[in-house]
């Protein structure tokens, strides 16, 4: 009979129930993730800009997986949005949520190579940051395509490899990766 270590059981197997340990890592998580969202992003216009967020959600997605990803990006995109003034739009919620699935598919217990990473990178930027993330801009600014396409095509150019090799390089630290391994669900 194997034995098994009941932290690294899935909360998934357990009819989506959330242990005392899962839950208390998804509050810190959050506020690890709102703390992230008080650093000032670089900005590239009005449309466009750099920030850090994407850290704490692929952190987050690797350690938590990509259903409940879903579920602490969105929270964290409302919670974000109200202490800060932001209007609301659920468009933006919407692909927070999928960010963080993106993440979790592809480094919740899976190795955290570049292949994996560049992966989730890549679809992030391209299905999240620059499709639905353009179509809010669209639908909520009304502006033409040809305003403002071309500089979040130049930001998003400018940040894919840049996000690519951040994650790599505190993904790829020991200390991340026995985090990561000792809170994973």
């Amino acid at each position: 009979m194997q034995k098994t270590d009941s932290r690294r059981v899935s909360s998934y197997g357990n009819k989506g129930k959330l242990t005392t340990l899962q839950l208390t890592t998804m509050a810190l998580l959050l506020a690890f993730r709102i703390m992230l969202a008080y650093i000032p992003a670089f900005r590239v216009g009005e449309i466009a800009q750099i920030g850090v967020g994407f850290i704490g959600t692929a952190i987050s997605s690797a350690i938590i997986g990509p259903w409940w990803a879903i579920v602490l990006s969105m929270a964290n995109d409302i919670i974000t949005a109200l202490l800060n003034g932001y209007s609301f739009f659920f468009g933006y919620t919407f692909s927070a949520g999928l960010a963080g699935f993106i993440y979790g598919w592809f480094l919740w217990r899976k190795e955290h190579n570049w292949k994996n990473i560049l992966m989730a990178v890549v679809l992030v930027t391209f299905i999240v940051n620059l499709g639905f993330g353009s179509l809010w801009i669209k639908m909520m600014q009304g502006k033409a395509w040809a305003a403002f396409m071309p500089i979040r095509i130049a930001k998003n150019a400018v940040s894919l490899p840049l996000n690519t090799i951040i994650l790599v390089l505190i993904l790829k630290l020991p200390v991340m990766d026995r985090l990561i391994k000792k809170f994973q669900f």
